[in-house]
């Protein structure tokens, strides 16, 4: 018997690392599973011969639009995971609604990564209270050996990939102070919200540098954030990296920077909590639930926000220490691997034992 992850596998998406770390939390729990992307599918016929072929007895699909449209009149027993935008944009769009709704009141389980998103999905579907579950996501991190900052940007030279028109790649020291954003270039992520100010930020101190990395999931909206950079000095837009070396960036920069206009849980946040690196996160329901101000994190509404919060960051050793070693406590405690694995385990084999 077979598990199926499904979920949208965009290259380097919060999707994917998501849906790959379940699928091997199964295998390493007894259940042999197999992660596809709802792409490789075009239409129900074809997912269903891959079932058959397949022996599948239980699907779990990530983002409950996303996979709708293949689970909703699903032969073999399905459970979803809200990924985030399924709930918090997908909901206002009535034929979206329609298809989820469809494909909910189906699904035998559903997870939420936290009770702000539980109680969201029960307003929205109320008969699904008997079996909706809240499981935050798990953390794993993959840091590499540490190296210096202008060893592993001179690998992504900016004619290559686009960058700052500052030619900051040859002026990096060991004084630079590096600001990561990690997101996918798509509206809702919204990394476009920060660039004027912080490059006006950078005009007066030459240090900051704010590095953008992640995969284009939106051609036109790619397009306007490549433009907004070139016009930007003190930006640096990079291609999406392996998990190891993201990480070590991530443990070379001053903060990570979370900009999002909606969140479900982000893994980026996250990650970085686990690493000992400060988080910079924009004030919003998704990055609220994990991040309490000025104790585990810092949160900012506006963009000029960002910049005297960050300020605060690099003028605030005690701050640093502060919000960084209550950070990783939280993530212990309440994104643990292990429990993460022991919740998907179990409501795997109670549908494939009904």
């Amino acid at each position: 018997m077979t598990t199926l992850l499904l979920a949208y596998c965009f290259p380097c998406s919060g999707n994917l690392v998501t849906a790959e770390r379940i699928r091997t939390f199964l295998e390493s729990g007894g259940h042999r599973s197999i992660r596809k992307c709802v792409s490789d599918f075009d239409s129900c016929k074809e997912l269903w011969e891959f079932l058959s072929n397949n022996d599948i007895r239980c699907i779990m699909g990530i983002n409950a639009y996303r996979t709708g449209h293949l689970l909703r009149d699903c032969p073999v027993p399905f459970g979803l995971v809200f990924g985030g935008t399924d709930l918090n944009e997908s909901t206002v769009i009535p034929e979206r609604m329609e298809l989820m709704t469809a494909t909910v009141n189906n699904a035998r389980f559903l997870v939420c990564f936290s009770k702000e998103m539980k109680q969201q999905a029960i307003n929205l579907w109320p008969d699904i209270v008997d079996k909706i579950h809240i499981q935050p996501q798990g953390v794993c991190t993959y840091a590499s050996s540490p190296s210096h900052l202008r060893d592993i940007l001179t690998a992504y030279r900016a004619a290559e990939f686009g960058s700052c028109s500052c030619g900051c790649t040859e002026d990096l020291n060991d004084s630079t102070k590096v600001f990561l954003l990690v997101c996918g270039l798509r509206p809702v992520k919204d990394p476009i919200h920060l660039l004027q100010v912080f490059s006006e930020w950078h005009r007066y101190d030459s240090r900051v540098l704010l590095i953008v990395v992640g995969p284009e999931m939106n051609c036109d909206y790619a397009r306007k954030v490549k433009d907004e950079i070139y016009r930007c000095v003190g930006i640096l837009l990079l291609p999406p990296l392996p998990q190891a070396e993201l990480h070590t960036l991530m443990l070379l920069s001053c903060a990570v920077v979370n900009s999002s206009v909606s969140e479900g849980m982000s893994g980026a946040i996250l990650e970085a909590m686990c690493l000992g690196v400060p988080v910079l996160a924009r004030d919003i329901a998704g990055n609220a639930a994990i991040i309490t101000h000025k104790e585990t994190g810092l949160l900012f509404n506006s963009p000029e926000e960002f910049v005297s919060e960050a300020k605060c960051l690099l003028g605030d050793e005690h701050l640093h220490k502060t919000i960084t070693a209550k950070a990783q406590a939280y993530v212990n405690v309440h994104h643990s691997g292990e429990t993460e694995k022991q919740t998907y385990c179990r409501l795997i084999s109670s549908v494939l034992s009904q």
